[in-house]
């Protein structure tokens, strides 16, 4: 019975934590702190924002680490090239011939 009582408890807080989400929250709140307002290392959210952005990192190394390391390492490659322009021909003049 507590077996089955405890299960209960930790599905109920896993549906609660997954509702509210707050390691989105907090990321959402890190990338708005650093990107979208003027913030500097003299105020105390901005090295709060440092750990959220570290913890990111350490996750997504251990979750997914080849793909993180080849992302790291592309990140500063030139875009690749465009293909050449489509040629529009107009209708109104005749079709050259073949």
């Amino acid at each position: 019975m507590a077996a089955a009582l405890l299960a209960a408890a930790a599905m109920a807080v896993g549906y609660v934590l997954g509702r509210i989400r707050p390691a989105r929250r907090a990321s959402y709140w890190a990338h708005w702190l650093i990107y979208g307002r003027n913030f500097t290392r003299a105020r105390w959210q901005w090295w709060v924002a440092q750990l959220v952005f570290a913890c990111e990192i350490v996750v997504l190394l251990s979750t997914r680490p080849r793909q993180t390391v080849h992302a790291w390492r592309h990140r500063n490659d030139p875009p690749l090239p465009l293909s050449p322009p489509v040629r529009v021909r107009d209708l109104r003049e005749p079709e050259p011939p073949q």
